[in-house]
């Protein structure tokens, strides 16, 4: 009989403990390990316990080869279900015949024999006690193979299903030979072409699986090669490149922009995978850390693992483990796999770093929860990213597994340096914060926030050949299974909504050849530093506030202009285009939206109109039907050459922000002139401008405002006009609601809004300075009842005057002739908005 599970404590996993060297172990009736995703009758997770320190593993006692060393003196054969020995240290110093499963128990040791190439089959392989091949100190030499075979489809072995090898507090020790793990291209490799020119001499060696990414907009042209031989910094490859790699760095001015291609190795010298027949039938093995186990995992290529369609079967996956400090997956390769790359689930503290993963179905690198902190992820490279393709029977596990992210993170303290996202279907970098963790960390998670925890640190990542870099928006639903727009609001207290803001930086990110945004970031008080955006539909973009973006380098179009596949409309000289399906679509640096957002301090080139689009270096976020900030500024520009500056659509009808886009120039790097302000095609804020043709907008001096009105009473008015000076314009209000309205018009004016009879109306204006003003006149008829402020009390009244004193008055009081009521909206000392009710009955009862 097998020795018990060690002290029988998981007991969410199991139903029972123990089990017998001829069988299986005994699958649990209840409490069978789920992700988060979904969560129905899912049993509460336990809180783990800290992982333990991996054991020094005793000297072998025992040999596999020797029949002393097995109970009745004899060696397993082909098909049998293996346990070594309790207490024995076993050295596994043959390669046994296929088995049908094998088990360390608790106090057991299986070790690998460096001295010659070695490989073990089984269905499964479960660990309580330690399986080792290789040291830190002393990596192994030779070439050791793990293979997971499913002679007996259908198992579910402790719970973990079939084809696993389950770390089930045990300790896992894979330690193979440190090998240079991806580079860079130094020049370009051309389609056709069996030679690659690399800015490292790689350690590879003839036979070697590498894999090159994509550095156009489509994912797809990433591929893999074999080595054939390698001189130097040359290598040659066994069969001709398929596409074009890009590997030339930029002239100045442009040095600083990197668009070379990444190059990994996927070959490694100790490997776990599963048989040839999971090619086809997409369900390989998988690797699964449980509770109280550890997994130190170095050197090690992972081929053909995951299950498709199926939750909980990922190729490498540590499950709520607590913390993991005694655990790591370094300098190893994962690829051709069927479902994630790397899962995350209820895990703290883990160390991923200098891993390549390449060609996978889903999200790669994935947070699962939102309790995951303390983890870092460093140096990694994540290739050729799938969405599921049903004309292969995929399905996606989360909808937002449509549109995968290399790097999916639920919780934003931990830490991402180094890493790059290539050829991704959907996101490089994807913050998905839930409001509350989610799955089995969902009851123990209620006092975490994560879209108010501060941000660890996110430091020299790059993405590109996707769709978009970096998005922090569209976080997980409480049920894990979909996403729903999100904003990261991070606060010194996360559970006080209140408290003070504490600005997140993303510091040094670089996203290029990217179909939508390089970045886009949704919430407050975040911080783009530096780093390089170029080739991208857009640059960046923030549905935010108190956001901004500080020293970055924004390109529209470099010297690498890809290589369409033919069936895909081209821009001038055969350049790939972001949007082949919109070619015409106007590529912008930074595109501003709702506001206060600023951008500082960038450095802008080669945004130059075509015949075919436009282009400039700063921007509004197209057919906006939301409301804008007039106070979003640029300020400390430096353009290297005779860029765009700026370009403004036409408003698009119906879409209100449109009409509203303005934005301040605070130190004249856009307009050459100090506190002007640059605004949209809108006759209520052109008056007096000066109209700049190549960026269809005009200069103004300003300032301008932004005006607000809601029905509180929930009539929806329709389509409202404002009438000025300068003309007349027509809003529709926010979308879905259709109750609220806003635009941008200068200080000081008088307008006249055309609307019908609401019985609770609410006014304001905002980004004002204390005696700013601004008269507005509407239909009115009866007795209005106005308050001033949000106060609806009789000491905030405001009183009637002539319309011919109004003019005189402080914002309290309003005027009523001849069905037109006028009001005076201005900011009182230390504010910077006005406001008033106005309702049909006193107090607004």
């Amino acid at each position: 009989m097998l020795k018990p599970l060690l002290a029988c404590t998981l007991a969410l996993l199991l139903a029972s403990c123990g089990g017998g060297s001829s069988t299986a172990p005994t699958t649990p009736t209840a409490g069978t390990p789920t992700t988060g995703t979904p969560t129905t009758g899912t049993p509460t997770a336990p809180t783990p316990a800290p992982a333990p320190v991996p054991p020094s593993v005793p000297a072998p006692t025992a040999r596999w080869s020797d029949p002393a060393s097995w109970p009745g003196g004899k060696v397993p054969v082909q098909g049998d279900r293996v346990s070594v020995p309790a207490g024995v240290s076993m050295l596994l110093d043959v390669s046994p015949p296929a088995l049908a499963g094998l088990t360390v128990p608790g106090g057991s040791a299986l070790t690998f024999a460096d001295t010659g190439d070695l490989t073990l089959s089984t269905d499964w392989i479960m660990l309580e006690g330690t399986l080792t091949i290789g040291t830190e100190a002393a990596p192994y030499t030779h070439r050791a193979t793990i293979t997971l075979t499913d002679a007996t489809p259908g198992e579910d072995v402790m719970g973990m299903g079939d084809r696993v090898l389950g770390v089930m507090g045990g300790h896992l020790e894979l330690h193979g030979q440190k090998r240079l793990p991806w580079t860079r291209l130094a020049q370009t490799a051309r389609a056709g072409s069996s030679t690659l020119t690399l800015d490292t001499p790689p350690d590879w060696q003839q036979g070697d699986l590498i894999a090159l990414a994509s550095t156009d907009y489509d994912p797809a042209q990433s591929e893999q090669a074999v080595v054939r031989s390698v001189s130097g910094r040359t290598v040659t490859l066994a069969q001709p490149l398929t596409n074009t790699h890009w590997g030339d760095r930029e002239q100045a001015p442009l040095q600083a922009v990197d668009e070379r291609a990444e190059v990994g190795l996927l070959s490694r010298n100790v490997l776990v995978q599963s048989g040839d027949d999971s090619v086809t039938s997409g369900r390989g093995g998988h690797v699964m850390v449980m509770t109280g186990g550890t997994a130190r995992i170095e050197g090690t290529e992972l081929n053909r693992m995951g299950q498709r369609n199926t939750l909980r079967r990922y190729p490498l996956h540590f499950h709520m483990l607590g913390s993991a400090s005694g655990s790591y997956l370094r300098d190893s390769s994962l690829h051709d796999l069927y479902n994630r790359c790397v899962t995350v689930h209820g895990t703290n503290d883990l160390t991923v770093s200098g891993n390549v993963a390449y060609g996978t179905t889903g999200h790669c690198f994935f947070m699962e929860d939102g309790a995951e902190t303390g983890n870092t992820f460093s140096g990694n490279l994540a290739m050729r990213v799938r969405a599921p393709d049903s004309k292969l029977g995929e399905t996606p596990l989360l909808t937002s597994d449509k549109t995968p992210a290399g790097y999916w993170i639920t919780n934003p303290a931990n830490t991402f340096t180094g890493n790059v996202a290539a050829g991704v279907d959907g996101t490089g970098f994807w913050y998905a914060l839930p409001e509350h963790p989610t799955g089995l960390s969902a009851a123990a998670g209620a006092n975490t926030w994560p879209r108010r925890t501060p941000l660890g640190t996110f430091s020299g990542n790059v993405a590109h050949s996707a769709t978009r870099g970096l998005n922090v928006d569209n976080g997980n639903q409480a049920d894990g299974s979909s996403t729903e727009v999100m904003s990261y609001r991070p606060r010194t207290t996360p559970a006080d909504s209140r408290s003070a803001p504490v600005q997140a930086t993303f510091r040094d990110f670089t996203a290029f050849k990217n179909r939508d945004r390089g970045v886009w970031l949704r919430g407050d008080t975040q911080l783009l530093q530096g780093g390089t955006l170029a080739d991208n539909a857009v640059g960046v973009t923030f549905a935010a506030q108190d956001t901004a973006s500080d020293g970055t380098l924004l390109v529209g179009e470099t010297s690498n202009a890809g290589h369409p596949p033919s069936w895909e409309a081209t821009g001038d000289g055969g350049r790939s285009l972001p949007r082949p399906w919109d070619a015409t679509f106007p590529i912008r640096g930074f595109e501003f939206y709702d506001g206060t957002v600023e951008v500082r301090n960038a450095t802008l080139a080669r945004f130059t109109p075509t015949a075919q689009r436009g282009a400039s270096g700063l921007g509004y976020n197209r057919r906006n039907p939301f409301s804008l900030s007039p106070q979003n500024a640029a300020s400390g520009l430096k353009w290297l050459d005779a860029s765009n500056r700026v370009l403004l659509e036409d408003p698009t009808p119906g879409k209100d922000g449109d009409l509203a886009a303005a934005f301040l120039d605070r130190d004249g790097s856009v307009t050459g002139t100090p506190g002007r302000t640059v605004v949209a095609s809108n006759p209520l804020l052109t008056p007096g401008c000066t109209r700049t043709a190549a960026w269809n907008a005009s200069v103004c001096a300003g300032p301008f405002l932004r005006l607000w009105f809601s029905s509180v009473s929930g009539e929806k008015p329709g389509t409202v006009t404002v009438t000025g000076a300068g003309g007349q314009v027509s809003l529709v209000g926010t979308p879905s609601a259709g109750t609220s309205y806003s635009t941008t018009l200068p200080v000081g004016g008088r307008y006249a809004l055309g609307l019908p009879r609401i019985n609770h109306l609410r006014l304001g204006l905002e980004q004002l300075k204390p005696g700013q003003s601004l008269r507005v006149d509407l239909p009115y008829t009866g007795t209005p009842y106005l308050y001033r402020d949000w106060w609806v009390d009789a000491r905030n009244a405001l009183k009637q005057v002539d319309a011919a004193a109004l003019d005189a008055t402080q914002g309290d009081a309003y005027a009523l002739s001849g069905g037109t009521l006028s009001l005076k909206l201005m900011v009182k000392p230390t504010e910077q908005a006005a406001e008033v009710e106005l309702c049909t009955t006193p107090l607004c009862q």
